[in-house]
């Protein structure tokens, strides 16, 4: 295996991964998009969102959207998942509520002991349960904290292709948030606003997807760590002329890597795909420690989850097919087939799922999955088990050992 660095042409010492130069970008991007959640809370229009919200609807309100479980990640980063979600466990919250939620919560309720103060105080809460059940009685305990009123979006599970009243319900439920925004930010809907919306967000969807599809390339232009920090304005941005300019800077960036025969790390040896949302507090030290032993990850299930652009035609419509029809609110079958498309699809050679104590929608039937990918596919895979808020639930060690039992497996 490779050593933790190597000598490049001009003799100086090279870290095993490579950092990327739009990393820069990206902070200012972020610090930004922080500042204007703080100023539109001020104005009385800021309103938190689910990270699978149809959030191009709120956008078109000039309601400026922050999201929780990306305020979580940072939790994460920062280490301060034990500390937060101990607070919300204080108030009688159990340890096996989501880890976002938890630390959320705490957050709410000591924001001066959360990184950056905490979010800013919202206006309205808007969930969508296409991704888990619990977003709904984790906006209503926010909402009972800071008098913000919720609005849910209910898509139910699909299992196969969307009958037409099950698209119909969805649509219904996106005419009743029109009338939602309307009452609570005093504004006007505008379809045609909201079309011009959907098409910069399609913008910023295709060169998104269009990085991600880069790491086909052996090697592979990208790792997990940087798809995981650099999806950041696709979750938050969406919608926006931000993400447009960040995401063209982004790829311009991974094309010049492909362009050069240049990885995102030194030694590419070995292909693995990721599933399921990374453990934030370690996100750097997991993948950098394998990145040494020439393990790179060119494919993931969680940031593949939002290259899904709005088709043209009666936009309510196309909304409600879209965010129906998301990775998580589709049946195990649908997963199984995804991943299995993305290991031939990215040359893989294995594969890790993170089994996240709090995510019970994303990690449920991973043991059935595992041995099915590997009967259609033919390549191993392992289960490491952990958060990806609170830390205390999270063995490095051990996680490191079973990937280690992989790569046996596959050298």
């Amino acid at each position: 295996m490779p050593a933790e660095s190597t000598r490049n042409s001009s003799g100086t010492k090279e870290k095993a991964y490579r950092k990327l130069n739009s990393s820069k970008l990206l902070r200012e991007t972020m610090t930004l998009h922080i500042l204007s959640t703080k100023q539109a809370s001020q104005a009385g229009r800021l309103a938190w969102v689910t990270s699978g919200f149809p959030v191009e609807i709120p956008v078109a309100f000039d309601v400026t959207a922050a999201y929780p479980e990306q305020y979580g990640a940072i939790v994460g980063s920062d280490k301060c998942g034990p500390l937060l979600c101990g607070f919300a466990e204080e108030l009688g919250f159990s340890q096996e509520l989501c880890s976002y939620a938890r630390s959320s919560i705490g957050s709410v309720h000591h924001p001066e002991q959360s990184p950056l103060t905490g979010l800013p105080k919202p206006q309205a809460l808007l969930a969508c349960n296409n991704i888990c059940g619990t977003v709904l009685p984790w906006y209503e305990a926010v909402s009972e904290m800071t008098g913000a009123p919720v609005y849910l979006v209910d898509t139910p599970p699909l299992e196969g292709d969307q009958p037409p009243h099950h698209l119909a319900y969805v649509r219904s439920s996106l005419e009743g948030l029109i009338e939602f925004l309307g009452k609570t930010f005093n504004h006007e809907y505008d379809q045609d606003k909201l079309q011009r919306v959907a098409e910069v967000s399609n913008e910023a969807v295709t060169l998104w997807t269009r990085a991600l599809e880069a790491c086909r390339n052996k090697p592979s232009p990208l790792n997990c760590a940087d798809r995981f920090l650099s999806m950041a304005p696709i979750v938050s941005l969406r919608g926006t002329q931000q993400a447009i300019s960040f995401y063209q800077a982004f790829l311009a960036e991974v094309e010049d890597r492909v362009k050069n025969g240049v990885g995102a790390i030194v030694d590419e040896q070995v292909r693995l795909l990721w599933d399921n949302i990374p453990p934030w507090f370690t996100i750097y030290n997991f993948f950098n420690t394998l990145a040494k032993q020439g393990v790179v990850f060119p494919a993931d299930s969680y940031t593949h989850a939002w290259s899904a652009s709005i088709p043209r035609g009666e936009i309510l419509k196309s909304i409600a097919k879209v965010y129906s029809n998301v990775y998580l609110n589709k049946g195990l079958s649908a997963k199984i087939e995804k991943m299995c498309t993305l290991i031939k699809d990215y040359d893989l050679e294995g594969f890790v799922l993170f089994s996240v104590r709090s995510c019970k929608r994303y990690s449920l039937g991973q043991m059935v999955t595992k041995e099915e990918i590997t009967r259609r596919t033919g390549v191993p895979g392992v289960i490491i088990e952990g958060d990806m808020v609170d830390s205390q639930q999270y063995s490095e060690a051990q996680a490191q050992t079973r990937v280690e039992a992989l790569l046996e497996m596959i050298v």
